[in-house]
């Protein structure tokens, strides 16, 4: 079964879209529309759609949704960005470092969440601020691989963003965005289970979102 991106080209270049249940990396720098192709990737079934947002507040995220015109209204959103207060309050640790103090509840937050929602579609923006609650990279793969086969037991495809490719052994499908001097380009470097179009495709951002022309796939 096959699960639509929200963004037809990507679809295209995917020859049908992502398969259903599986956990895909969305990785590139800051500004090349990571988060936007997340939005797309909610707003196409909202409904059955869930938010994980460790940057962004749910504010902040639904007025930029809103004027790229996707509809993330009807979405689950668990915001844990940090509050303005944060920056005020002193917190001690005795024993356990801060990761390890922050991590159980979320982890409690969002287990709960999915088992009582049942999402069909989960974007995380993003990830790599979940994964700072592992203390060393044994510890870091353990908690992707752990997220991944739980949402997936849930009946959830999978969509995270990064800066890195930290997770991309773990995950069923990777998507590389660039903007650079050849312009904004996107291409798709593994995809399990499924055969795609190759290479480096161009795309663009503006007022109506993510574009990928569908002769580019």
């Amino acid at each position: 079964m096959r699960v639509s991106t929200g963004v037809p080209g990507l679809d295209q270049i995917m020859q049908g879209g992502l398969l259903a249940g599986r956990a895909y990396l969305v990785y590139g720098e800051p500004g090349t529309g990571k988060t936007t192709l997340g939005l797309h990737f909610l707003a196409a079934d909202p409904r059955s759609a869930l938010l994980i947002s460790f940057g962004q507040s749910t504010n902040l995220i639904r007025t930029d949704s809103a004027s790229l015109g996707l509809d993330i209204s009807e979405a689950a959103v668990l915001d844990f960005s940090p509050p303005a207060e944060t920056f005020v309050e002193a917190q001690t640790y005795d024993i356990f470092s801060p990761s390890e103090v922050e991590r159980e509840p979320i982890s409690r937050q969002i287990s709960k969440i999915i088992e009582e929602r049942r999402p069909t579609r989960i974007f995380v923006d993003s990830f790599g601020y979940f994964l700072n609650f592992a203390m060393d990279a044994f510890h870091r793969r353990r908690l992707a691989q752990s997220f991944f086969r739980f949402a997936a037991q849930h009946g959830a495809t999978v969509i995270v963003s990064a800066e890195e490719r930290d997770c991309a052994r773990d995950v069923d499908g990777v998507i590389h965005l660039e903007a650079g001097s050849e312009g904004r380009l996107l291409q798709v470097t593994k995809f399990r289970g499924s055969d795609f179009h190759p290479g480096r495709h161009p795309m663009r951002l503006s007022g109506e979102g993510l574009q990928i022309p569908l002769s580019a796939a």
